[in-house]
């Protein structure tokens, strides 16, 4: 075969994901950008060009600042808690404890659980008048902290937290228990002759050697966390008070029950934006440690 039918070769095999790639993902994006400078019901042929009022119109508005901040709580409490619990409990499986595989199945197994079937459970748990939380709660005399888990402004959110925080730190932890056993167990056996301690060696060699696998979690963990939507749709749909609304929500309440689809553009591609800029800092964090 020559090398110009080679090269014609290569350019035919690739052909198809660039074609999906610029169909349904650069054109999209750019369509959502025009779409933005639009006043647009979504839905009629006529259509309003405004320029860059819907962006002007969008950082004065308040709800805005607030799903901005309710994401950002999401994010950061989740990704944190999520990697500490994920990888203390595949510090734990790593020991000599019977009966690994059931308890990894048992860690893993809200991974691949339906996300409406565990937001209905929840829903069912942190009901005020008989869900079983609260019911545990008084059985043991805790009737104090029998609460309103999705109804309190205060709490709700933090339930919401919760929610996500069980379904997938079953992640979190199989990624950590796949990258421990690539570590030399040599390291470990020089540390236990140094007299290191136990905690000694996870802070001085195996939290360090896990550094790929902390980057590529809180990459996957921001990324879920802008597009998160499922949990309080089905469990909040965004209240009490708008304390459970995320820029997700946000832009469905406005794109589909509000016929905004011109303002929802410009959610959209901030949030975009905003996507880009934390991948972008957390790819120079991991460059440059």
């Amino acid at each position: 075969m020559n090398l110009k039918l080679h090269r014609w070769m290569n350019i035919l095999y690739t052909l198809p994901i660039f074609l999906f790639l610029g169909v349904f993902i650069y054109y999209s994006l750019f369509d959502t950008f025009l779409t933005s400078l639009y006043k647009w019901n979504g839905i009629s042929k006529d259509k309003t060009f405004i320029g860059f009022n819907n962006y002007i119109q969008l950082f004065t508005d308040p709800i805005f600042y607030q799903a901005i901040r309710n994401t950002f709580v999401y994010m950061v409490i989740t990704i944190v808690v999520q990697m500490l619990l994920g990888l203390f409990i595949a510090l734990l499986l790593k020991t000599n404890v019977k009966l690994k595989t059931l308890y990894k199945i048992i860690f893993f197994l809200p991974v691949v659980l339906s996300h409406s079937v565990v937001s209905y459970v929840f829903r069912h748990i942190y009901d005020a008048n008989d869900g079983s939380l609260n019911r545990a709660l008084e059985a043991i005399g805790f009737d104090a902290l029998a609460l309103s888990w999705l109804a309190d402004p205060d709490i709700a959110l933090y339930s919401i937290i919760v929610i996500n925080i069980w379904a997938w730190t079953g992640f979190s932890f199989i990624m950590y228990y796949a990258a421990l056993t690539l570590i030399d167990k040599e390291l470990y056996e020089a540390a236990k002759i140094d007299g290191a301690s136990p905690f000694r060696t996870v802070a001085s060699i195996t939290f360090p050697l896990l550094r790929s696998t902390h980057f590529s979690l809180i990459i996957l963990g921001v990324i879920g966390s802008l597009k998160q939507f499922d949990y309080v749709f089905l469990t909040t749909g965004g209240g009490p008070g708008r304390s459970t609304e995320l820029l997700s929500t946000y832009i469905y309440k406005k794109a589909i029950l509000e016929y905004n689809a011109g303002y929802s553009s410009t959610m959209a591609v901030i949030l975009l934006v905003l996507a880009l800029l934390i991948t972008v800092i957390q790819l120079r964090a991991y460059r440059n440690p």
